[in-house]
């Protein structure tokens, strides 16, 4: 019934039972895989205050800053690959993805993309103050997803 499953996880106790249920539903469908995707909001990524310095120029500074991006991104990767372990252990199909935006826009985007036919997610995770006043990433991705969501708590 749900063979291409999107678990979306920000590595909170919330996304890794939202993985377990990802398991139990893909060992339902014969043939199903999941993607797992955490989305990295361009706020979380590592700066550099740079001083000003007149013995380097522009093009270094921003190369700085993206060896710093793709330092995060691999650490973020190592994290996925960890917390993924019991997925690969039960010899499921999976596929990791990392993406840098909004979240909740990054996670309907990739579900149309990738051919989504269900979105595990936890029902709360990382929480700010904006969460709260604009809507969480989870009602978001309810309101827009392109096919059913299942919310784990």
């Amino acid at each position: 019934m749900f063979k291409k499953i999107l678990w979306v996880t920000d590595f909170s106790a919330a996304a890794q039972k939202a993985g377990q249920q990802s398991l139990a539903c893909v060992k339902c469908s014969e043939g199903g895989s999941i993607d797992v995707l955490t989305v990295i909001d361009p706020e979380d990524l590592p700066f550099l205050e740079i001083v000003p310095n007149p013995f380097i120029t522009m093009a270094q500074e921003e190369s700085v800053g993206e060896r710093l991006e793709e330092e995060y991104k691999q650490q973020v990767l190592d994290q996925l690959t960890l917390k993924t372990r019991f997925l690969r252990d039960a010899n499921v199909p999976i596929t990791l993805h990392i993406r840098v935006g909004i979240p909740w826009k990054e996670i309907v985007i990739a579900a149309q993309e990738l051919g989504t036919t269900m979105i595990v997610i936890g029902s709360h995770g990382k929480r700010s103050l904006e969460d709260i006043l604009l809507g969480s990433t989870v009602e978001n991705v309810i309101k827009h997803a392109p096919c059913p969501v299942l919310v784990v708590r």
